[in-house]
């Protein structure tokens, strides 16, 4: 983000927190992070899509044809559609040019964001004529 060795040079020079923040174009509040004791020299912070891979990457192992709404309800994705449908187009040439080892489970299993492995039976129903 900012180069945060660089705002704490020019506070030991003796430049103000409003000085550095309007010669570097950061917050005030940018400033006075970096200068606090024991903060970082880099800023990072991770991207949804980056936690998110390792269960895309699953997916597509098996559905690597599989559309992104659908890999959005496998994954369980509560973050922005194009985030996720950029990182199926980035992994997606990947598994298409592989074959996979197993078979895959046919698209027709998948239920709202869950795989379903089998048919559920829960019983019959039996339907008699009532007489008035």
């Amino acid at each position: 983000m900012h180069d945060r060795p660089a705002l704490r040079l020019l506070h030991g020079e003796g430049e103000s927190i409003r000085g550095i923040a309007k010669e570097k174009q950061a917050s005030r509040n940018a400033v006075r992070r970096a200068l606090r004791p024991g903060s970082r020299d880099n800023y990072y912070r991770p991207s949804a899509s980056e936690s998110a891979e390792p269960a895309v990457r699953d997916v597509l192992a098996d559905y690597p044809d599989m559309v992104v709404a659908d890999v959005a309800l496998l994954i369980d994705w509560r973050h922005s559609r194009r985030t996720l449908s950029d990182l199926v187009a980035r992994l997606r040439p990947i598994y298409l040019d592989s074959s996979p080892g197993l078979d895959a489970r046919p698209d027709e299993t998948i239920r709202a964001g869950t795989l379903a492995a089998s048919s559920i039976e829960c019983g019959t129903l039996t339907v008699q004529e009532v007489a008035w």
